[in-house]
């Protein structure tokens, strides 16, 4: 069973054929009366060996057009006397229909005695359609080429044509009921498609009101800040939803409805919304016969859409997915809730659901950066990892595919999916193996790359007072990764390895990640090579002006700058301090992931960051520019080295390993920006360290209520705001690691994190994975901690209470601590200034809180708690 993914989470099942030839319809009979004849009374073979097997192929097509039964049954060869009779009934089946067309894709070439050739049938009885993928076998004997078998491999169900019929139904009364999600019609009229395609399309007009309430208090923080509740309700005049027929009962209550006399006056209104709505899902990008079709929702699957004050939202329940309901806003791309029903946390890797795993690209793309021209050709090796007709590819729907093809069968069939990026590929005679297979796919279009993933994304501001009234000339590049799908790729990240050459223009450089194997300039154009031996996430390259800035050696990793030219100094002067992070990385964390690795520094009007795989690309803003840029939770001015630290720790924590899922960012961003921050500790000393741990705490608190850490790239998502997903992915997260690492130890929360490099380099894991490495190296529970603070939002408060009064040899001063919303015992420092200096202590502060006493031999000045920010805490003084 092969699923096809027309809309995130809504799947569409491509089922294998059925054993037996299908039963004959009355209407069928006529056309098989004079097929069984050529059956029964064969005619003599018509020319039935063809010297060119194209030939061949052609007259097979021009016979199944002409529905030519006895120039078709010619073409073939058959080992058993009833296999003619079963041709016959299946081309017989096939002819009935209002139209079939058969396309047979072309073998690469005919350099053996016995060649499979793939092939697509196409079946009309409006307003249903049917693909069915076929392996044709040609033989070559003595005469010629000659078909010997055909083999089903699956069949693409549930194409239909949409329309309204005429009559709607009232439907005053009626629930629309999902879970979570309840629309009520107070009054109006519900039409449906005509009977002979059944209810799949429910459109509404009238009077009915929307109530929705996620389960989960993360979904539920989510909802509010789209709309200021924790519940939708909404009073809506229009509705439109997909369903699959057979869910009728289960959705709407009653499904059992009257005509509606009202059904005239409402059915233009009803006609116009479901044309605004029906291209929205589920609609076949392919060039088929009577084109559009749209797919059939799977069973348990719906879709519903409907317009509100705050604009048109749409809810969707999609079984197949981890996630299976979300609410959506359309228009401006806004994923408002996405979750699981029940209110759990979900758990799951984005790849375990994967047909396919991508081993190896051998990519070529030529770039035409003045207009966004690329044209390429990516190899894959591919494993396929279960037994399936067709797989997904992901490819940026700016890009069009000229041609998909393998050694094993030929030319592939394809089609898109309309606004999902994605590439079906019917393996043809490689249905139903697993394995490794390669898949050469040859592509090209305008394609404009997205902004880099920025780490710093400050907002330029009105220009400041002191900022020159001069603008100066950036020096533009492009820089192609994982934002859009500029080459073909799995349906998640998916470590493989590459061979890359890419061809640009004279003057330019085009910089990957990998070893540079060479580069040449040759007819006005430069050609490099790039060989990454290494697993990498994604693949991701530079173009522009750039220039080599100089080498260093930084242990095992080899380093090489490029920068455009006004950087080319800054680039170089940067080696020294790269290679020395490195060195102190692979102290904490183990080993490099990547042997190579190659700094890139390019021009931008805000400074930014992204680090693929064995390569670092650093946004610089010239300091002329003028404007001014607001503060951020990812920028340290204090600490100008922060930045890069933070983007090589990511060569560990992001690339070496991942996060399974959008839910684990954390493990990229909040390592990197930890692994930074113990860099500054290491280079700049504890006082450093501790202002950035305050900066952090700042930032963490004022966004905690936002979402947990592990809402991933949703946070700030709804609001458009993304200092608060950096305020708390980057800081909060950054914070959480602190305090573990105050929990376990020093060495066990190395060891731990030495660990998960290790025993999961270049694999993705989740935050359990994390949890189960820190607390085999320390021997301690920390579900509560991980509970609370990357699933939760509660902060620590802590209120805090003194009396001092004269001891024996000075002072004696007892320190009250009350806790609250604390998961566990943790370390917590007081301090007593007194006239001769600081008592500084650490104890344990268990949930309900302790009291200490703290001697000292002058009079206590001021009593602190947390002064080192140890521990992300309000405090409170009582």
């Amino acid at each position: 069973m092969v699923y096809l993914s027309p809309l995130r989470g809504a799947p569409v099942t491509a089922s294998a054929p059925p054993s037996a030839p299908p039963s004959l319809p009355v209407a069928w009979l006529g056309v098989l009366a004079g097929l069984l004849a050529a059956a029964l009374f064969p005619p003599p073979p018509l020319r039935a060996a063809e010297r060119d097997p194209y030939a061949l192929l052609d007259r097979m097509e021009a016979a199944w057009k002409a529905r030519d039964a006895d120039g078709y049954l010619a073409l073939w060869r058959y080992a058993e006397d009833d296999r003619r009779r079963q041709e016959l009934e299946y081309v017989t089946s096939r002819w009935a229909s209002e139209e079939s067309q058969l396309q047979i894709e072309r073998p690469m070439e005919f350099a053996h005695s016995e060649v499979k050739a793939s092939a697509a049938i196409f079946s009309i009885n409006e307003p249903r359609a049917r693909v069915e993928q076929v392996v044709f076998t040609l033989r070559s004997h003595p005469d010629g080429w000659v078909v010997v078998d055909r083999v089903n491999v699956a069949q693409i169900e549930g194409l239909v044509h949409l329309s309204l019929a005429a009559q709607g139904f009232r439907a005053d009364g009626a629930v629309l009921r999902l879970p979570d999600f309840e629309m009520h019609f107070r009054r109006g009229t519900l039409f449906m498609p005509p009977s002979t395609l059944g209810p799949t399309v429910l459109v509404f007009v009238g009077e009915a009101t929307v109530h929705f309430t996620p389960g989960p208090d993360a979904e539920k923080e989510q909802l509010r800040q789209f709309c200021g509740r924790t519940e939708l309700v909404e009073d809506v005049r229009a509705v439109f939803v997909r369903i699959h027929p057979a869910d009728l009962h289960h959705v709407l209550v009653p499904a059992l409805l009257e005509p509606d006399p009202r059904s005239e006056a409402a059915r233009s209104a009803a006609q116009r919304f479901f044309r605004d709505h029906v291209d929205d899902t589920y609609l076949l990008d392919a060039s088929l016969p009577r084109s559009p079709w749209w797919l059939m929702p799977g069973v348990g699957d719906t879709v519903a859409t409907f317009p509100t004050r705050r604009g048109t939202l749409t809810f969707a329940l999609s079984q197949s997915e981890p996630e299976p309901l979300s609410l959506f806003d359309r228009a401006h791309r806004r994923q408002i809730n996405l979750y699981a029903p029940g209110g759990d946390v979900v758990r799951y890797d984005e790849d375990a659901q994967r047909d396919v795993d991508v081993l190896h690209h051998d990519l070529s793309v030529r770039f035409d950066p003045e207009h966004y021209g690329v044209i390429g050709e990516d190899v894959l090796r591919l494993r396929l990892v279960s037994a399936a007709a067709t797989i997904r590819l992901r490819l940026d729907e700016s890009l069009k595919v000229i041609s998909i093809r393998s050694q094993e069968a030929g030319e592939h069939l394809f089609f898109r999916v309309r606004h999902q990026d994605s590439v079906m590929v019917s393996l043809g005679a490689l249905a139903g193996t697993v394995g490794e297979m390669t898949l050469t796919v040859r592509y090209a279009g305008a394609h404009r790359p997205q902004p880099i993933e920025h780490e710093v994304l400050p907002q330029a501001s009105t220009p400041s007072a002191s900022a020159p009234e001069v603008d100066i000339r950036l020096d533009d590049s492009l820089v192609y990764s994982n934002r859009t799908a500029w080459y073909p790729q799995g349906s998640a990240d998916d470590y493989a390895t590459a061979s890359m050459r890419f061809d640009v223009p004279a003057g330019e450089m085009a910089v990957a990640g990998g070893q540079l194997v060479s580069a040449r300039t040759e007819a006005g154009r430069t050609k490099v090579e790039y060989r990454q031996d290494r697993p990498a996430k994604y693949l991701t390259v530079a173009l522009g002006r750039l220039q080599e800035a100089g080498r260093r050696a930084a242990g095992e990793v080899a380093l090489t700058a490029f920068a455009v030219s006004r950087l080319k100094t800054s680039a170089a002067e940067r080696l020294d301090q790269t290679a020395a992070i490195l060195r102190f990385y692979a102290e904490e964390f183990g080993p490099c992931p990547y042997p190579t690795l190659n700094l890139v520094l390019l021009e931008s009007p805000v400074p930014g960051g992204h680090s693929p795989p064995g390569m670092v690309v650093l946004s610089i803003r010239p300091p002329l520019l003028r404007g001014s840029l607001r503060d951020d939770p990812a920028s340290f001015p204090d600490a100008p080295d922060f930045f890069i630290a933070h983007e090589l720790a990511h060569q560990w924590w992001g690339q070496g390993v991942a996060g399974e899922n959008y839910h684990e960012r954390w493990l990229s961003e909040a390592f990197a920006q930890y692994a930074a921050a113990l860099w500054v500790r290491h280079s700049r000393g504890d006082d450093a360290f501790r202002s950035m741990l305050a900066r952090m705490g700042k930032w963490a608190l004022r966004y905690a209520s936002k979402g947990p850490i592990h809402l991933g790239h949703r946070l700030g998502h709804i609001e458009n705001d993304p200092q608060v997903y950096r305020a708390i992915v980057y800081d909060k997260g950054a914070y959480v690691l602190h305090m573990l690492r105050q929990i376990v130890g020093d060495d066990a929360f190395r060891g731990a994190l030495q660990a998960l490099q290790r025993d999961h380099r270049f694999a993705k894991i989740g935050s359990d994975d994390v949890r189960a490495a820190l607390e085999t190296a320390s021997g301690l529970d920390l579900r509560a901690y991980f509970a609370e603070w990357v699933y939760g939002t509660r902060v620590p408060e802590l209120r805090l209470a003194s009396r001092s009064h004269p001891a024996a040899e000075g002072y004696r001063t007892e320190i009250t601590v009350h806790g609250s919303d604390l998961p566990g015992p943790v370390p917590l420092e007081v301090a007593v200034a007194h006239t001769s200096g600081t008592s500084v202590r650490t104890v344990q502060l268990d949930p309900q809180g302790g009291t200490w006493t703290v001697d000292t031999p002058g009079a206590p000045r001021r009593v602190d708690v947390n002064a080192s920010h140890g521990l992300l805490a309000r405090v409170r003084r009582d």
